[in-house]
């Protein structure tokens, strides 16, 4: 049996002589896709029908033979809480079991450096901003596909540096993440060796003067983590006391608002930042270098299909910010996805990308409907009624937004003197003009906030009586 440094060196060179392959759909064209979109498509659904015991029913009446993806509406949509109660139904390797997944994470809590199951299989844990926990699988081959997504766009634009600028040294690399595989980043880079740059880990739970003093020890080329945990660095007192001169920033995990990007680009004028959409079901999109202005983003359609919906489930056009969106993983064979419930809100963009890349442009990510508060009265808040003044109150290092019976509580973390009346003028009177009659907001000073095992925090918290509203 091998070592499980031996299978990630095998997994790698593997991984490298897929490359070429994973490039050639960046140069298709739109139609090209979509042929080979239905191929794929008419692929999964019969390798699904003769595997799973559960789409064997789902399919029975389907003509997988003929399919398209235009027929995708006649096959019954699945959700998170479906796919959970039938995971054992719906897994096409008969070894794998929900249980044996669930004992191989938990020794994940022991060891974060747990990597194979069964030799072969990632596992990945996600409950996402709805809190709503799900496990996928991905095997040996799926799981080099996903990475792939993460570095074929790379040589598509100058505009990134690249490695070869460095000729007496490696390109050091920082990761402020949680050091659990359970996680995708953290895992990909895990599995996947390169002797092209030195990989630092840095947990994201340290307080963040500790990380201060850990980047200053290492300088590193480039930093990768979420952007609330890389603005978090550009905060007074700890921005006087980095010393860092990185080239590049690699963003993912959550929605970049740009009043973030401003931050960051404030601190390092000169740093190139490349924005990562990623998820656990398989979807993945990259900003790309030739939208400085708009920050567009590439989606992974040769590999995925998005369908996006209003609120009856009806499909909508382009440049419309959907209710929810359908997804079928069309790489993803051991744990299908088909017409898989998806609750992100992606603006697909009508315009073509001038970069020469035919896969579908969407807008940066700006939330979830998680993020958002319905109100008695059918009054609904956006969240950025919240985001845009807290994001301009530069003492305000960390926040919370807790709904309220008329209002929100709001959990915030200083660096020094926050005028409270007049932010919570600000946001009362913002909610006033959406319909809340007498709104209330409060503030409340903490030292320190919860946050989630995947280092993230539950930035939104929805009255209990009003969750089922959105």
């Amino acid at each position: 049996m091998l070592s499980t440094h031996e299978l990630c060196l095998k997994h790698t060179q593997d991984m490298v002589k897929k490359y070429t392959d994973a490039r050639e759909p960046l140069f298709w064209s739109k139609d090209m896709l979509q042929e080979m979109r239905n191929k794929k498509l008419r692929d999964l659904l019969r390798y699904a029908k003769a595997n799973s015991p559960w789409y064997q029913k789902m399919l029975a009446d389907i003509d997988v033979n003929h399919f398209t993806e235009d027929q995708l509406h006649e096959i019954p949509a699945m959700n998170k809480m479906t796919l959970m109660k039938h995971w054992d139904e719906v897994v096409t390797d008969r070894r794998l079991s929900l249980d044996m997944v669930e004992n191989h994470i938990e020794k994940m809590k022991n060891n974060g450096d747990t990597l194979y199951l069964l030799n072969s299989y990632h596992a990945l844990a996600t409950s996402g901003t709805s809190g709503k926990r799900c496990i996928y699988v991905y095997n040996w081959d799926e799981w080099i596909k996903f990475y792939l997504f993460t570095i074929r766009y790379s040589s598509r634009t100058n505009r990134q540096p690249v490695f070869s600028e460095f000729q007496n040294r490696k390109w050091k690399n920082a990761m402020i993440v949680i050091s659990n595989a359970v996680y995708a980043m953290y895992s990909f880079a895990q599995t996947f060796k390169t002797t092209l740059f030195d990989q630092f880990y840095i947990p994201v739970t340290l307080p963040t003067d500790k990380i201060v003093e850990k980047l200053n020890y290492l300088q590193p080329d480039s930093l990768t983590g979420t952007p609330t945990t890389i603005s978090r660095l550009c905060h007074e007192p700890h921005i006087r006391n980095l010393h860092i001169r990185p080239k590049r920033i690699l963003l993912s995990g959550e929605p970049l608002f740009p009043l973030l990007r401003k931050m960051i680009k404030t601190t390092w004028p000169d740093v190139h930042i490349s924005n990562l959409y990623a998820s656990s079901e398989g979807l993945f999109g990259v900003s790309c270098g030739a939208n400085p202005e708009t920050h567009a983003m590439h989606l992974n359609d040769d590999e995925c299909i998005i369908q996006p919906v209003d609120e009856r489930g009806q499909p909508i056009n382009k440049g419309v910010i959907p209710h929810k969106m359908y997804l079928t993983n069309l790489y993803l064979y051991t744990l299908p996805l088909i017409r898989y419930e998806y609750n992100d809100q992606l603006e697909l963009l009508e315009k073509k990308c001038v970069c020469g890349v035919a896969h579908q442009l969407f807008a940066e990510p700006v939330g979830r409907p998680e993020y958002n508060f319905m109100y008695p009265g059918d009054v609904f808040v956006h969240h950025l009624v919240f985001v845009t003044p807290l994001l301009l109150e530069k003492n305000i290092q960390e926040y919370q937004v807790i709904q309220t019976e008329r209002g929100v509580d709001i959990k915030i973390l200083s660096t020094g003197f926050i005028n409270k009346n007049q932010l919570g003028t600000t946001i009362r009177d913002n909610l006033k003009a959406l319909g809340l009659i007498d709104p209330e907001v409060t503030f409340s000073e903490v030292t320190q906030f919860e946050y989630t095992p995947a280092g993230k925090l539950h930035r939104f918290i929805k009255n209990k009586a009003y969750t089922d509203k959105i």
